[in-house]
């Protein structure tokens, strides 16, 4: 039963919470307002809220028939039987309750921004899977991730310990939006016939294979691009050049995700890309603590 739950909470994707956090922390530390107990609070919580959308994501796509036994990327605990979708629901429920203590607690330190910033978190985890247009289900979902998982959630990480954010806080976390978009992209383009079989209208069935390839390759190098600039206009250290160690990763994920035509050889080019963002985002928070230290 643990390992259902763990493989519900798809844990190649939680890097992808909790990487920002530790790239928002390390800007606080720089600036002097680094406190363990945000730290924590945030970083348990937003885990949490990843692993409840996950959770979310499982139960309405069986709901609406999109899951089969055979599916390919899903932990398939409801359609094979092993758990009952009501079972998966309630998981999604408790884990919303207990990010709702975290975020209670970053609330009383942080001030009513938190408030604010924490709903808006959680309302797009929801939104995201759920509700009468799941954003999962149009071609806005990766604009939607590029934002929420991108930049909101270093912003907040920021703003719980500081207490507030200054201007180039969300500029810094700006590289972290197109890796995490392509996380969700290359999982669309691997899902493309199901996904239409389903009714879903996603980036890849609007818009075509080969325009949704374009973009993905335009997300990676958004990463690199953001990154140099910002370098240039010494909003982070120099030291953050560090990032393009990983361009080899990238550089194979640019030709397999074209490369690859099958739901089976395109799902590991999915957790790359995942694992694409957890490199680059620790060796983007490295390069800003090296800043800091030398």
């Amino acid at each position: 039963m643990l390992a259902e739950w763990f493989w519900l909470a798809r844990p190649f994707s939680l890097t992808a919470a909790a990487v920002p956090v530790l790239f928002g922390s390390a800007l606080a530390l720089t600036d002097g307002a680094f406190a363990w107990g945000a730290f924590l609070a945030m970083l348990f919580g937003s885990l949490l809220i990843q692993a409840a959308t996950n959770m979310f994501n499982e139960f309405y796509d069986e709901k609406r028939g999109l899951d089969t036994a055979g599916a390919v990327g899903i932990a398939g605990s409801i359609v094979q039987g092993r758990m009952h979708a009501r079972t998966v629901l309630a998981g999604a429920l408790f884990c919303y309750t207990l990010a709702l203590f975290c975020g209670i607690y970053l609330i009383a330190v942080g001030g009513w921004p938190i408030l604010v910033l924490g709903c808006l978190s959680a309302l797009g985890g929801y939104l995201y899977s759920a509700g009468p247009q799941p954003i999962a289900y149009t071609a806005a979902s990766e604009a939607a991730v590029f934002v929420f998982m991108g930049v909101l959630i270093v912003v907040i990480a920021y703003a719980v310990q500081a207490g507030g954010f200054p201007l180039y806080v969300p500029f810094a976390a700006l590289p972290f939006g197109g890796p995490v978009a392509a996380i969700l992209l290359a999982n669309n383009i691997r899902d493309m016939n199901s996904d239409r079989r389903g009714g879903r209208r996603t980036l890849p069935i609007v818009f075509g294979r080969e325009a949704a390839i374009r973009i993905y390759r335009l997300l990676l190098l958004e990463a690199y691009v953001a990154a140099a600039a910002l370098m240039a206009f010494g909003v982070v250290p120099v030291e953050c050049a560090l990032v393009f160690v990983s361009l080899v990763l990238a550089l194979r994920l640019w030709r397999d995700i074209e490369v690859h035509t099958t739901p089976e050889r395109l799902d590991p080019v999915v957790k790359r890309t995942a694992g694409l963002h957890l490199v680059f985002g620790l060796l983007y928070t490295a390069g800003v603590l090296l800043g800091w230290l030398f």
